[in-house]
């Protein structure tokens, strides 16, 4: 096992070409299972390439295990990849396929039995072990992919989108596997993935990428409850959340209060004071707030501070999505979505006066987009 550190990496395809990894910075604990997540084109699956040394590193250092590995050929490494299109040998069996990069060492024969039926068996595929890749369903083939990894016990496991192929149902199984791998075998992961279901439920860390350049790594609540910016913010949870634009301005008691031509919210003290600290009187700024935080006025009587003007609006459109319905709501020019249980039923076109959390409003600046509060 080993840790994975990054230092100030930048990748291009050309001279004047422009880079599509900036200036990436990251150590990855040894053991850790760290998830790359972002958008397409963010330089994540570039990164992952970088180290597995399929990609060249136009300047920067990769460290595994304390070892500089920039010129170290890929089979040197001593890491093992699972790609998104599984990769495997359609001529060979199931057996053949785990097998074979054992044989490239040269591990004794009954070694190799050994260790792929011990893998097989844990994997719940030591049934197909004679079968070829063609007469397996996706979920077996991913299987059969990543004991292809287990088998040689890699210091660092790589996986660049493993499950996009799967359908829903296979994806949560192959989730929940791969994190039970991970907890078994205690090796280092990292897991690149546009999904950001996927980067919260399985990353012990999660890094958050955009346009080549990380943009926040940390805990997935960390990343959800304390973003860095609205990126952050808007590209992790679902529904995305709501964002609105306003003033703050001097309340009636000496606290800020958020003005909009629709409403006027008023700020708890620990939001007034750490505003206020910062000078943001009289300055336009961007409220954020998640859909599980928005409630209706009824509901939550003496939730926060009294609204100066409360915050009214009309329900356009309602979306149920399992155990939770999420109803779109008009607030003037201004969309908010509020999370609610399935079965509130709240027909179209329903006049609701809203309620904000105030413990679990942030602040954004509307020129930098970066967190204030």
């Amino acid at each position: 096992m080993a840790g994975v550190s990054l230092r100030h990496l930048f990748k291009s395809y050309g001279k004047n070409s422009p880079f599509v990894v900036k200036d990436v910075s990251l150590d990855i604990e040894d053991g850790e299972f760290m998830v790359f997540v972002g958008p397409s084109g963010c330089g994540k699956s570039t990164t992952l390439r970088m180290v597995a040394g399929l990609e060249r590193v136009t300047q920067g250092e990769i460290y595994i295990g304390g070892e500089l590995v920039n010129h170290v050929p890929p089979k040197k490494r001593d890491i093992a990849m699972v790609f998104q299109n599984y990769a495997l040998y359609p001529n060979m069996s199931v057996f053949e396929n785990m097998a074979f990069g054992l044989r490239l060492r040269k591990t004794e024969k009954h070694l190799i039995d050994t260790s792929v039926r011990q893998n097989a068996r844990t994997l719940e595929i030591e049934h197909l072990l004679g079968r070829k890749p063609r007469e397996l369903s996706g979920g077996q083939r991913q299987r059969v992919a990543l004991g292809r990894a287990i088998v040689r016990h890699p210091k660092v496991f790589l996986m660049d989108e493993p499950l996009s192929n799967l359908d829903a149902r296979l994806r949560v199984q192959m989730r929940t596997e791969i994190i039970e791998l991970h907890r078994r075998l205690e090796t280092t992961m990292i897991y690149v993935t546009h999904d950001q279901t996927e980067a919260m439920t399985m990353g012990t860390r999660i890094c958050i990428m955009k346009d080549g350049i990380i943009q926040q790594v940390g805990a997935p609540e960390e990343v959800y409850m304390r973003p860095a910016n609205m990126f952050v913010a808007s590209f992790i949870g679902s529904p995305p959340i709501n964002f609105l634009e306003g003033r703050l301005r001097l309340g009636k008691e000496g606290g800020l209060v958020f003005d909009t031509p629709r409403f006027a919210l008023p700020l708890s003290p620990e939001k007034s004071k750490a505003l206020l600290e910062q000078s943001y009187v009289d300055k336009a700024v961007v409220l954020g707030i998640r859909a599980e935080y928005v409630h209706r006025a009824e509901d939550v009587p003496g939730l926060g501070l009294p609204t100066e003007a409360p915050i009214r609006g009309d329900v356009y459109f309602s979306e149920l999505v399992g155990a939770d319905r999420f109803i779109h709501i008009k607030v003037g020019e201004d969309k908010i979505v509020m999370r609610a249980a399935a079965y509130e039923r709240v027909a179209d076109g329903t006049k609701l006066e809203l309620a904000l959390n105030p413990k679990f409003t942030l602040f954004f600046n509307r020129d930098t987009q970066q967190v204030i509060a």
